[in-house]
């Protein structure tokens, strides 16, 4: 807290050591906008990442029985990001990392197949 507050994870260890399941949640709750996702961040290094341009669709997670909603942000035709609903009741706007992360398997078009 104040002057010697600074972003780190619990007890100060390494990530990778810690508890994290690298789930996203901390992206969705950081009250600064520090952290974002990263198809957000190389968009905006591109200089292409519009909000006006998004388009919000509620679906439900296909990865399990849970039954989460996902809203998927799609600019130009692509997914660019997935959050959740913070008044959905069974989520409260948190997802697993597959709910949050694993949308890239829509986009693909089978490329190695004839």
């Amino acid at each position: 807290r104040g002057f010697d507050a600074r972003i780190s994870t619990e007890y100060d260890i390494p990530l990778a050591e810690g508890a994290c399941v690298f789930c996203g949640n901390c992206v969705s709750v950081c009250p600064t906008g520090a952290l974002m996702f990263s198809s957000e961040h190389e968009l905006r290094q591109a200089g292409t990442w519009d909000e006006s341009r998004q388009k919000q669709t509620d679906t439900i997670c296909s990865y399990c029985g849970v039954g989460c909603t996902l809203t998927l942000h799609v600019q130009d035709n692509a997914i660019v990001k997935v959050t959740s609903p913070l008044d959905h009741e069974v989520t409260r706007g948190h997802l697993c990392i597959k709910g949050r992360f694993g949308w890239k398997y829509v986009e693909s078009r089978g490329e190695d197949e004839p």
